[in-house]
């Protein structure tokens, strides 16, 4: 048989592959024991500066969970900290190590615990997300004063 089609002899070929990557498939559900999820979440971090802070503002009712940091009686913004949001299963869905100061996460339906740390001092909050409403928290540490 005389084979002209160059596309044929892919499909041939790929034809020929199937069977064989069906039987590695099926060794290697023998060989896996455990299969994780890996979650990926999107975020927008960000706030320093008028435009930058105006640009988060008008993006914020997409996201569901909107996180503000900030210290001190004056509530002045404060950048760079570390922030873990774990789900109701104490599952981490997204680490920063550098976040603020203002944090908005796209996230699914659920219950969820956020902490963050500033100069020490951490602080937890839980936050049920639900529907089209989004949820504010704020993250202020009160009583800490700048050096």
């Amino acid at each position: 048989m005389k084979i002209r089609n160059p596309l044929s002899i892919v499909l041939i070929a790929a034809s020929l592959l199937v069977p064989v990557a069906v039987h590695a498939d099926q060794d290697m559900q023998e060989k896996v024991d455990v299969v994780e999820t890996v979650t990926a979440t999107t975020y927008l971090n960000g706030g320093i500066g008028k435009d930058e802070e105006a640009t988060m503002h008008r993006l914020a009712k997409e996201f569901p969970l909107r996180i503000t940091f900030a210290e001190r009686k004056d509530g002045e913004f404060i950048t760079d900290l570390p922030v873990v949001i774990s789900d109701a299963h104490g599952n981490p869905v997204l680490e920063l190590p550098r976040a603020g100061p203002m944090l908005f996460v796209m996230l699914p339906d659920g219950k969820y615990k956020v902490s963050s740390r500033f100069e020490g001092m951490t602080e937890s909050q839980e936050v049920t997300l639900s529907g089209k409403e989004g949820k504010d928290l704020y993250f202020h540490w009160k009583g800490i004063t700048k050096k």
